[in-house]
């Protein structure tokens, strides 16, 4: 689970919970307006509220706590609107004040923890109904899908499984990594220097970082619940911590440093297009086959931050753009669900693949071709078209379900496999 997401599940479990919090104001609304009617009253006024409410208020708290009977006998040997009597006054209201507002920090502290420890649960019982195999990634994004995730694990093990998949995945993963660098050389003298908080006055706002003396209350709730201190941590490593901002800063010159060059990445691999063949002669174990290949292409698009199309073609085209798995798994899951049937026409889906590579979201975008190739040999305006598209850098592969297949597609791939 990605922290974004904890993130947002606990937000939408809050958002879920919020009318029960309100039940923390309803239980102690009638104290207050007790507190606050007693808080307005004249001198004359408050002795006869404070001997009418003796009784209640003994009910609630403890003699130690607040002794009712003391302040009322106090409060007779004084005189009226005196020094002293407005003192008493104040110590009464600040004591009860003090009592009312422990009381309820602690049940709210209460009804939080319950609320958490039942979010707990809700995810923990929703993580125990789905199988305890296959990718832990995908077991949190089809938490709520249990039949959904039994078929997807199926074909999530038969990725990791066969070679030809596991080889695609992993000359797809190495391409996403810069394929050339350079170092560009920089003149002159760096000049370093620590910048540090001063006295700790002038507050500005609010910042991110690690320093622990000028955090924010609530990222200690964070620090003080188990299972929320791995958010914590990883916040307090990323430095992403909320903390207070201060004005006064002293600088401190460390060193001179001379400066050699940057190392430049020139450039970068861009996502993947997949054309997969969907036609009836696909069904069957060639049918998981390339579900199993095109869900494993899938989970790269967030571990490399890719973006995916993915191309079904039989008697027609039909087109998915996976921009991250977590965001589009459900349009992922439905294709992954429905079954292969029709004819065979892989130029139309060929031809929308480079229109697709000429745009500048997909113009270094790798393409891979999932089919039987039981089909007629590629025609020569295509073959011209795919030798330019090379020419760009772009990377052809291929997964051939039959070995009988016509080899004019699979020559013009860098690599082809045949499962």
């Amino acid at each position: 689970m990605k922290q974004e997401e904890l993130e947002g599940e606990i937000m939408s479990y809050y958002q879920h919970t919020q009318p029960s919090l309100q039940e923390f104001y309803s239980h102690y609304a009638t104290q207050w307006e007790h507190f606050y009617e007693g808080h307005e009253l004249t001198d004359s006024a408050f002795l006869r509220f404070l001997e009418n409410s003796a009784y209640p208020l003994q009910m609630k708290y403890n003699r130690g706590d607040l002794n009712l009977q003391y302040y009322i006998d106090r409060f007779h040997t004084l005189k009226k609107r005196s020094k002293e009597w407005k003192h008493l006054r104040n110590l009464f209201f600040d004591k009860w004040y003090h009592l009312l507002a422990n009381n309820e920090y602690n049940y709210q502290i209460e009804r939080i923890n319950n609320l958490c420890e039942r979010f707990y649960r809700l995810q923990k019982n929703i993580a125990d109904q789905l199988p305890q195999r296959g990718n832990a990634r995908l077991m949190w994004l089809l938490r709520t899908h249990q039949e959904l995730a039994k078929q997807l694990f199926h074909y999530d093990e038969i990725a990791k499984n066969h070679p030809a998949i596991r080889e695609l995945t992993k000359i797809l993963g190495k391409q996403h990594y810069g394929k050339e660098k350079k170092f560009r050389m920089v003149a002159g003298i760096h000049r370093e220097q620590i910048i540090t908080h001063a006295t700790k006055s002038d507050i500005t706002g609010v910042c991110e970082g690690n320093d622990l003396n000028s955090l924010l209350p609530i990222e200690y709730c964070y620090l003080s619940d188990p299972a929320l201190q791995p958010l914590f941590f990883e916040r307090f490593n990323k430095k992403k911590l909320q903390m207070m901002d201060y004005e006064s800063k002293d600088q401190h010159r460390i060193k001179d440093i001379k400066i050699q060059g940057n190392e430049i990445v020139e450039e970068q691999s861009g996502p993947f297009i997949i054309c997969v063949d969907t036609s009836g002669s696909m069904s069957g174990e060639r049918e998981e086959f390339v579900k199993s290949a095109i869900l494993a292409i899938a989970e790269l698009t967030e571990q490399q931050d890719r973006k995916c199309y993915l191309i079904n073609f039989s008697n027609d085209i039909a087109c998915i753009e996976i921009e991250r798995l977590g965001q589009n798994i459900q349009e992922l899951a439905n294709f992954l669900c429905q079954s292969f049937h029709g004819g065979t026409d892989l130029t139309p889906a060929l031809l929308h693949a480079i229109y697709i590579l000429k745009t500048k979201s997909y113009r270094n975008a790798d393409l891979v071709m999932m089919s039987d190739f039981e089909m007629p040999p590629l025609n020569e305006e295509l073959s011209e078209e795919i030798k330019k598209i090379k020419q760009n850098k772009t990377h052809l592969y291929a997964l051939s379900v039959h070995k009988q297949s016509e080899n004019t597609y699979l020559n013009v791939c860098n690599k082809f496999w045949f499962v």
